[in-house]
């Protein structure tokens, strides 16, 4: 499997795979992700800013994940215990549900973590809906830290960060 920088030509594969697994999750009880979000329109701007990144297996895309040094606006306010500065943002990391539970997650959360180190970044950030214990148990597994949570505005259950310092 290779784990290549999406590019904007590939727009209607992403938003066939959020499609999916929007549709998965929202089967599941998980209803944080919608039409509306992540949405074609920040899809569209992560895709031509560079940060969003591909795992394909012969061509076929198998999961995605964005990566940017973009502070989600919830996260202001909040205190993250490192006090590291420099920080990557992982986020909207999906993987299609006929491939789920095969180390595709775990691979692109390697790949950011070795992108962040060659980069220059200090730490990696990111939230998880807080009923999504599959996904809550995959970041401690990789040793990444509860530090936090918020409400969203949509949202009356909160989302957990977590941080890792590299």
């Amino acid at each position: 499997m290779d784990i290549i920088q999406a590019k904007p030509t590939d727009l209607i594969e992403i938003l066939y795979l959020l499609r999916v697994c929007i549709l998965d999750m929202n089967a599941k009880g998980l209803k944080h992700w919608n039409s509306s979000y992540p949405g074609a329109e920040n899809i569209s701007r992560d895709l031509q800013n560079g940060s969003i990144y591909l795992i394909k297996d012969k061509g076929v895309c198998k999961g995605m994940v964005t990566l940017n040094d973009q502070q989600p606006e919830e996260y202001k306010g909040l205190l993250f215990d490192s006090g590291k500065q420099k920080p990557l943002y992982l986020q909207n990391m999906a993987v299609h549900p006929r491939w789920q539970g095969m180390g595709i997650a775990k691979q692109m959360i390697e790949f950011s973590q070795k992108l962040a180190k060659e980069k220059g970044f200090d730490c990696i950030r990111l939230d998880v809906f807080q009923p999504s214990d599959n996904a809550r148990q995959l970041y401690q597994k990789q040793l990444f830290k509860e530090v936090a949570s918020f409400h969203a505005a949509y949202q009356q259950i909160p989302f957990v960060c977590y941080e890792k310092t590299l």
